[in-house]
This record gives structure tokens, sequence and C-alpha cells, in this order.
């Protein structure tokens, strides 16, 4: 959910840059804890979860009351340096996806992601000859996603590119990463041709993100991507929807497949709906007119 906001971005960047694109130096996978890999699991499915809330609020206030709980000072006294900036990517991001839906909080929003940003840059600038573990490589490329929105002409060009670097070392640490499968994904289908995209490769790591989901909320997510692209063949829409009540099974009534059932009805996927810029306005006034 954070790259599809953002992927857009840098569609015209990349044509610029392609040529710019060097592969990162292949290092040993960074392994962490199981305990780390429990919280991240956790925080997960809070994610999944979210999506039953009736306003971003209430989202809000249950990734707070959450992060009190696994993310305190004392609850975090067992894990390194990483798993922590992990953790708090994690946080970050998430608070980042509703306080933007909120008018008041935009303000905001730009402060919160450099800071995190600045963050990442730092302990990847600390640890340069050392190997970082997949998960950082993934919450880190989507902050550098969510950054896009407020850097210069300049880090847009570092940075675009970045994103797909950064999902491609946690695939190559672990090609099976569901997270990291959707997310590449979404920057196939994204980027342009001659940047690199391709809505071929992206329907690969779509099916793929499905195929090796581990949890029900990596189940969940590969779901409503893979419907989502599906939905754009005219000829899959059957499928699509059978995805997408798949998905909802797993989080019922949650707001977030409900809109995407409307953006769906609208004649849009979630995909094409963010490729577009287009705003809940834009699809209200397009229902108004099939009635």
């Amino acid at each position: 959910r954070y790259v599809i906001c953002e992927m857009k971005r840098i569609r015209i960047t990349l044509v610029c840059i392609f040529a710019l694109a060097l592969p990162l130096a292949p290092l040993a996978p960074e392994t962490i804890s199981s305990g780390a890999q429990e919280e991240i699991d956790g925080f997960m499915t809070l994610r999944m979860n979210l999506a039953s809330c009736a306003s971003p609020e209430s989202a809000l206030s249950e990734i707070e009351s959450y992060a009190s709980q696994h993310f305190s000072e004392s609850a975090l006294a067992s894990f390194t340096d990483e798993e922590k900036l992990i953790f708090e990517n994690f946080k970050i991001l998430e608070q980042y996806n509703y306080m933007r839906q909120i008018p008041s909080m935009e303000g905001g929003l730009k402060s919160l992601i450099k800071t995190q940003y600045d963050k990442n840059d730092a302990y990847f600038s600390a640890h340069k000859n050392e190997a970082i573990n997949k998960w950082l490589w993934c919450t880190a490329a989507d902050m550098l996603s969510c950054n896009l929105s407020y850097a210069t002409v300049g880090v847009i060009m570092h940075d675009g590119i970045a994103v797909k670097k950064y999902y491609q070392k946690a695939l190559d640490e672990d090609p099976a990463l569901s997270y990291a499968l959707t997310n590449i994904a979404q920057w196939y289908y994204f980027a342009p041709a001659i940047g690199g995209g391709s809505k071929a490769k992206a329907g690969a790591y779509f099916a793929r993100a499905l195929e090796d989901a581990r949890t029900d909320a990596e189940t969940y997510f590969a779901k409503i991507f893979l419907s989502q692209f599906l939905f754009d063949d005219k000829t899959r829409e059957d499928e699509s929807a059978k995805l997408l009540d798949e998905a909802d099974a797993l989080q019922s009534g949650g707001s977030y497949i409900a809109w995407i059932r409307k953006v769906n009805k609208a004649g849009y996927s979630l995909l094409q709906y963010n490729a577009k810029k287009m705003t809940p306005s834009d699809i209200e006034k397009k229902l108004a007119k099939q009635n």
C-alpha cells in the first residue's frame, strides 16, 4: 500500500535515469532473530486488521496502542539496532498511510517521512560494508518511495531507481519474500517500459507473491493486488472479484476492500486509479453517471 501511492511519481524520472541503474555489491544475507520475525508478522497482522477501523483517526489510535505494547523501550531491549529500525520503519509507514487521509495532518507528513528517511540513510552509511537484512531493504525502499513526494529533483533521480534495487536486494536474500514480491511488482507496473517497467513482469511477481505468502496477512495483501492486476484485463474480472472476496474473508467487512470494490464498480482497478492520479470525487462522479 505504501509503494502504490508514490511509485507513479517516478515514471518519467525513470526514463531519464535508466542508464544510471547500477547493481549493488553482493553481500551475504543478514539474518534477524526469530523474535524479530514474530514482531514483523504481528505488525503485518495489525496492518490487515486496521482495515476494519471506522476512520483514519481510529486506525492511528490502534497503531499507537500496538506500539506502546510492542515497541516500547523495555519491549525492544533484546533486539538489535537493525531490528529496531525495521520496526520503526513499519510503524512510521503505517502512520503515514492514515495521516495523509486527514487534511489537518498533511503539514506534518514531510517531516515525518524525511526524519525516518534520514535515519535509514544514516544506518546504511554506517554499515555500508556490512550485510543488510531483507526487511530493512524492503522498509527502506518503502520510505524512499514515500519521500519522493517531497524530494528535490536530484533525490528523485537517485532514489527512484534505488527503490527497485532495494526490493531486489531483499529478493536476492529471499526469493520467496511475499512482501518484496508485491512491492517490486508495483514498481514494474508503474515504471515506463523504457525505464525497465513491464506489465508482464508485474503480473508474474504479483502471482508469485500470493504463491509464497506465509501468513494470513501476506495472503490478504497479495490477493488484493493480484486481484487488481487481473481487473485491468476485462476478460478476467470474475477471477479478480473472486480473489477480492477471498481477501475480504480474511478480514471481513474492512473499509479498504469496500473502497476497492467501489473503484472497480466505477470501471478502474486500484492500480489504474493511482496511475491516473484520481481522487475519491472522481470515483463518485463516475458512479453517479452510471445511475
